[in-house]
């Protein structure tokens, strides 16, 4: 367990594997080459980032992230494991979703309780 902030990002990893658990504040994983989340927290107190890696699902993210979600940036086609809960803003803008036309605000309230505002 992380009490306070966890960065791991520009860093080139391809994997989260020995990632802590849970992290109080923010877990920063953005601009790697990571192809999963498998191994990330599963609790994040603060703001989960992953941006610009080379993301095709959300499968590993936490479970519940108390601040904002920022998976833009990635090639995303599906959002199948995103997280139950968002208590900021969720982000998944630039990705090319199961259609190749991005996500709709629709498609990630359903499967996501965003509290703040959704960026597709």
């Amino acid at each position: 367990k992380v009490n306070g902030d966890f960065y791991c990002n520009y860093n080139e990893l391809t994997s989260l594997s020995g990632a802590p658990k849970e992290v109080g504040g923010d877990f920063y994983c953005n601009n790697n080459y990571l192809t999963s989340l498998e191994g990330a927290p599963e609790t994040v107190g603060g703001k989960f980032v992953c941006y610009y890696n080379e993301l095709t699902s959300l499968a590993g993210a936490p479970e519940t992230v108390g601040g904002d979600f920022s998976c833009d940036y990635n090639n995303l086609t599906s959002l199948e494991g995103a997280p139950e809960t968002v208590g900021g803003y969720f982000d998944c803008s630039n990705n090319p979703g199961p259609n190749g036309k991005g996500f709709t605000e629709a498609d990630i309230r359903a499967v996501c309780d965003v509290k703040g505002e959704i960026y597709v």
